[in-house]
């Protein structure tokens, strides 16, 4: 059963409303964000390391946001806090910040493409951004004349391609100009326009080249490239900055033309068939793996779909559900690969110089959240961005650790421990936020390590885990042995001042920390074990981890937030009952603790989501997905999905929080796999949350733990068939609904590389 895959629209995009309008390309290194407009096309352009902020000339004295020795009023913190002084410990938090000179990811700039065109009626209008292909189109006709334009952005050829045509000779004319520069030249000569300067604000160099190729006459000069009497042009464009991911500069000291001209000249040389075949074959060897399909569907423009779908026509239902799952795997693949940095909060697309919260990478949910979806959705490979990205956090980390903590490393103990806090950035950024009630949160890199560790449980690749995810992990383990206190009162050790994201009280070991470190140290034994390694400090953890005790049921059957919020004087008036952050859940999901085998936290867990609610920003709807995906109820999961589609969801289906956050359309994508197939508990369970209205469909491709990569179909909610396969070789369970209320189970045994397959029937 195949079909496509398309966003599109029968009508432009509105230039003034980018994050809800335009239509997306990337390729980790660079963005592109079209709107399809006829006689005028502006196209928004990104390159991901372009960014306002860091070491520089005009921050001689940059220290990645750290203040020095903050350690003595953190210390001063943790006292008060102990000794019940909450007010004054609040006092005190304002000395617990960054300092607040921050940056922000910029746009790089918008070409501007003027068309000449026929006089007469537009018709036929269709733009189009379809995902099976990584293709985007734009059609109609004007006068007697039919025009289509074409772009893809090819990550083995590192550059943007566009390409125009019209259906007669000599009918195609057009400019291309630049627009929202920055302090640069912009210069054209022999069919190339050169876009070559640096950043107002910390002099980062960048270098963007478009190069046209042409039947027609291409005219040259004042800034522009001017197309004149053709029936197809091409442009290539590809752009990079001085930027290097290396501690302490951040820059590479060498012109970035040393990158852009020869990507232009091979693009050039091999054109736009050969270039886009090389694309496809690269992006479809991603993108192909997996398949979602759930029952008839009805193709519409996005915008209508929308409509029909908060009407509920069932048939757009399942094509809006199937489509927009579809696009978050496209958008990882487009904004996360090997060689770049990782997916920030808009992926890579950026239409502003001031974009909401930096457009940063933010680790107390955002970040994560990004890269669910790259393992049970098959799409490991976009992970390594993260990876380099966290390691690139180690040296700067320490720093703050030093600052802020009192674990300092030195030449005897070099990698001693290293922290960062709810925003980083590219240059380093690892203290807090200049604000305490958002900007601490010591547990994030803990957060994070899961993301790392599990790439290892989906893929057993122990050579990418010993000299990649080992380290980070490591480091970061010695940093909470170290950071962890006794408190008497509690009876555990703890992490203080704890701050749970983004409301409540400032207290001692609230849940969101405790229950990450847990998880942090339990993986961080299983990581140890595998590559026989590290017996000490793992003997450390082995001490401290059953007196991390993170969760507690409070007397109302919810699972504590704040240890302390079944005390009369707990300080209410900070907390949020329905916050969008359900931050002490984490051992639910992404974590593994709280699970079946614990009906008593499992209960408490479903009681506080309940108590929460819904209603949220689209991120945290995603989220929930996720959450109740993990309970197994699949009709209260499904609620949360559609609630997110008709109400957190732009016409060009980006999730909005408002604004535009692409954690929502990743962190979704994840949970629609979620609801098919988990395998945290150390079996695979087939369908664990499928809604009523699901009742027949299939899936393929889609990953489990182990190395497995699993395809299913169902009818009447009990599956029909199912293949699995083994990258590594081994034993699984594999669980399934029986049609009785319960499940079935069976234990495989396949050899690496064998595919196994079933088909079933049920007596009535």
């Amino acid at each position: 059963m195949s079909r496509s895959n398309q966003i599109y629209f029968d009508h432009p995009g509105d230039f003034g409303l980018w994050e809800q309008t335009c239509l997306p390309i990337g390729n980790g290194y660079m963005g592109a964000s079209m709107f399809g407009g006829i006689k005028t096309e502006r196209v928004v352009l990104n390159e991901k390391t372009f960014w306002a902020g860091g070491p520089c000339e005009n921050r001689p004295d940059y220290y990645g946001g750290n203040h020095r020795d903050r350690y003595k009023y953190v210390k001063q913190v943790q006292e008060l806090l102990a000794a019940g002084e909450n007010k004054k410990a609040e006092e005190l938090l304002p000395m617990l910040t960054g300092d607040g000179d921050f940056g922000t990811y910029l746009l790089l700039c918008d070409a501007v493409l003027d068309f000449e065109l026929p006089e007469g009626e537009i018709s036929g209008y269709r733009r189009c951004l379809d995902l099976d292909k990584s293709l985007y189109t734009c059609e109609f006709t004007a006068g007697d004349v039919e025009f289509r334009r074409e772009a893809y952005a090819s990550y083995p050829a590192r550059v943007i391609a566009f390409r125009f045509t019209a259906s007669q000779p000599g009918r195609l004319s057009f400019t291309l100009s630049l627009d929202k520069t920055h302090a640069a030249s912009v210069t054209a000569d022999n069919g190339t326009l050169i876009y070559s300067g640096a950043a107002e604000d910390n002099g980062m160099r960048f270098d963007a080249r478009f190069t046209v190729t042409s039947d027609g006459e291409v005219i040259s000069g004042d800034g522009k490239l001017a197309i004149r009497g053709a029936s197809e042009a091409v442009i290539y464009f590809c752009a990079a900055t001085d930027y290097e991911m290396k501690y302490p500069a951040y820059r590479t000291g060498t012109d970035p033309a040393n990158i852009t001209v020869p990507l232009i000249q091979t693009a050039e040389r091999l054109g736009w068939e050969a270039l886009y075949d090389e694309h496809f074959a690269d992006y479809n060897a991603l993108y192909s793996r997996v398949e979602l399909h759930l029952g008839e569907e009805k193709e519409l423009p996005a915008d209508k779909l929308l409509e029909a779908y908060r009407a509920g026509d069932r048939t757009a239902m399942n094509r809006l559900e199937t489509l927009y799952f579809s696009y978050g795997r496209y958008l990882l693949i487009s904004s996360s690969r090997e060689g770049s940095l990782p997916a920030n909060l808009q992926g890579v697309w950026n239409e502003s110089n001031t974009p909401p919260w930096c457009c940063d990478y933010h680790i107390n949910v955002n970040l994560q959240m990004n890269y669910w979806g790259a393992y049970n959705t098959n799409l490991a490979e976009t992970v390594p961005p993260l990876t380099d990205f966290l390691n690139s956090l180690r040296e700067p980390g320490r720093v703050t650790a030093k600052e802020y903590y009192g674990i300092e490393s030195t030449p005897e103990h070099p990698e001693n421990g290293w922290t960062a806090h709810t925003q980083c950035s590219p240059f380093g950024w690892t203290a807090p936020g200049w604000e305490f009630y958002w900007g601490w949160s010591t547990a994030a890199v803990a957060w994070l390590m899961q993301n790392l560790w599990e790439h290892y449980e989906f893929t057993g690749n122990k050579e990418y885990l010993r000299d990649k995810i080992y380290p980070i992990m490591r480091e970061s383990v010695q940093f909470y042995v170290q950071w962890l206190i006794y408190d008497e009162k509690q009876d555990r050790m703890v992490s203080s001042p704890t701050y749970s994201p983004e409301h409540g009280p400032a207290t001692i070991g609230n849940t969101y920390e405790q229950s990450l470190i847990e998880q942090l140290f339990i993986d961080f034994l299983k990581a140890s074990a595998e590559l026989n390694t590290d017996p000490e400090l793992s003997a450390k953890v082995r001490e401290i981890l059953p007196k991390l005790k993170p969760y507690h049921v409070g007397k109302t059957g919810l699972l504590k937030e704040w240890l302390e919020e079944d005390e009369p004087d707990f300080d209410r008036s900070k907390v949020q009952k329905n916050h969008r952050h359900i931050s002490h859940l984490m051992g639910l999901y992404p974590g593994k603790q709280i699970n079946r085998s614990r009906p008593e936290l499992m209960q408490a867990a479903v009681a506080t989501m309940n108590d929460r609610g819904d209603e949220s920003t689209g991120w945290a709807r995603a989220y929930k997905i996720n959450l109740w995906a993990r309970t197994g109820d699949g009709n209260r999961t499904y609620k949360l999905l559609k609630g997110l589609l008709e109400s957190c969801t732009f016409q060009n289906l980006w999730d909005f929080h408002p604004p535009f956050q692409i954690d929502g359309n990743f962190g979704a994508s994840a949970g629609i796999a979620e609801m098919l197939i988990q395998s945290h508990e150390g079996a695979i369970r087939l369908l664990p949350a499928l809604p009523d209205e699901w009742k027949n469909g299939s899936f393929k491709g889609l990953s489990a733990r182990g190395g497995f990569v699993v395809s299913a179909a169902w009818k009447d909610g009990l599956v029909s068939t199912l293949d699995i396969t083994s990258k590594l070789g081994g034993k699984c369970t594999v669980l399934m609904p029986d049609g009785n209320g319960g499940e079935s189970e069976r234990t495989l045994e396949l050899k690496k590389g064998e595919t196994q397959s079933f088909t079933f029937t049920y007596s009535v």
